[in-house]
C-alpha cells in the first residue's frame, strides 16, 4: 500500500469522537478530520506535539481555475518531506492541504493570500475566489485550529508544561543558485520571538545546542535563533495564551535535504536532521523547567 493510499484509508473522526478517546485513555489511534484538513496520529501519551502545517500540496478540485501557481511551484514553496521529521513523535498533527489554499500559520484573516499580491514573486490567484468557495477554505482552517487546540488542552490536563515542535522548512536557492553553505543563512533557524525566552531560557538554549555541530558536505551547519525566521501565528497564538505553559519550538530548516527546485529527496541527509532533532527532543524533556 502506498503513504497517500494509507492516508486515504485513515478512518473519520469529529472533534467530539476524538476528545472523547483522548479522554478514555483509548490509544493509540490514527484518522483524519471530516472535512479533510487534519491527518492525526496519537501513539501514547506525552509531553510534545509535532505539528506539521505546510507539508502538504493538496487542492480540492473546484480551486483549480482560480489558482495562479502550478504544482511544481507549490511543492518549491512548501515543506515537503517535514512530515518524516515528525515521525519519531507520539503524538503529531499534520496540515493535508496547500498552504496556497489557506496557510495554516497566519491569522484567518490573513490565511487566503491576497488576490492582488504576490507571494514569493508569485501571482497565487488568478481571480477572487467566489464566498461558497472562501466558507469552504476557512472551516478547514477552523477545523484544523480546533483540533490543535483539543490537543493542547488535553496535554496540560496532565502536564505542567507542554513543548509544540511546529516543524518547517525554507528555500535558500529562489534568488541565487549557490551551495548551502555560500551565504550566510543558518540550516537550522529557532523562531523565539514572540517566545516568553526568559521563562523557556533552559530548554531553548539546550535545544539550540544540541541542534549544533552536525556536519554535512564537509561543512559545520549553522544555527540560528531568529535570524531567518522569528516565528509564526502558532507562536503568537500559544506564547500569548499559554506563556509558562506551552513552549512553541518554531524550527525552519535549510532545505539542504532535498533539491529545492525539483523535489528530490536526499535520504541520507534528512534522516541524519531527524535522528538529531529527536535526541534534542529527548535531551530538552530530561529538564525541570519552569
Amino acid at each position: 500500500m502506498t503513504t497517500m493510499e494509507m492516508v486515504e484509508a485513515l478512518q473519520i473522526f469529529t472533534r467530539e469522537e476524538i476528545g472523547e478517546r483522548l479522554k478514555a485513555g483509548d490509544l493509540p489511534f490514527s484518522g483524519i478530520t471530516p472535512l479533510g484538513s487534519a491527518e492525526f496520529h496519537f501513539h501514547r501519551p506525552d509531553s510534545t506535539l509535532a505539528v506539521v502545517l505546510h507539508s502538504a500540496g493538496r487542492v480540492r478540485p473546484g480551486l483549480g481555475k482560480y489558482l495562479g501557481v502550478s504544482r511544481i511551484e507549490r511543492l518549491r514553496e512548501e515543506d515537503p518531506y517535514m512530515e518524516r521529521f515528525a515521525e519519531d513523535f507520539p503524538l503529531r498533527l499534520i496540515a493535508r492541504d496547500s498552504r496556497f489554499e489557506y496557510d495554516l500559520n497566519r491569522e484567518i484573516g490573513k490565511a487566503i493570500y491576497p488576490v492582488n499580491g504576490l507571494k514569493w514573486g508569485l501571482q497565487v490567484w488568478r481571480q477572487p475566489l467566489p464566498e461558497s468557495e472562501i466558507g469552504i477554505t476557512l472551516a478547514k482552517y477552523r477545523e484544523f485550529h480546533a483540533l490543535l487546540d483539543l490537543m493542547i488542552k488535553w496535554l496540560l490536563e496532565s502536564h505542567r508544561h507542554v513543548i509544540l515542535f511546529d516543524l518547517h522548512s525554507y528555500c535558500y536557492r529562489r534568488e541565487v543558485d549557490r551551495a548551502w553553505w555560500e551565504d550566510d543563512l543558518p540550516e537550522i533557524n529557532l523562531g523565539t520571538r514572540s517566545v516568553n525566552r526568559s521563562y523557556f531560557s533552559a530548554p531553548v538554549d539546550l535545544f539550540l545546542n544540541t541542534v549544533s555541530g552536525i556536519r554535512m558536505d564537509g561543512h559545520l551547519l549553522r544555527v540560528g535563533e531568529n535570524q531567518a525566521f522569528p516565528g509564526g501565528y502558532l507562536t503568537r497564538k500559544y506564547a500569548g495564551t499559554h506563556n509558562r505553559q506551552v513552549l512553541i519550538l518554531a524550527i525552519e530548516y535549510k532545505k539542504v535535504f532535498m533539491d529545492e527546485r525539483t523535489g528530490e529527496l536526499y535520504p541520507e541527509k534528512l534522516e541524519l536532521l531527524r535522528k538529531n532533532l529527536v535526541v534534542a527532543r529527548d535531551r530538552v524533556l530530561q529538564l525541570p523547567f519552569g
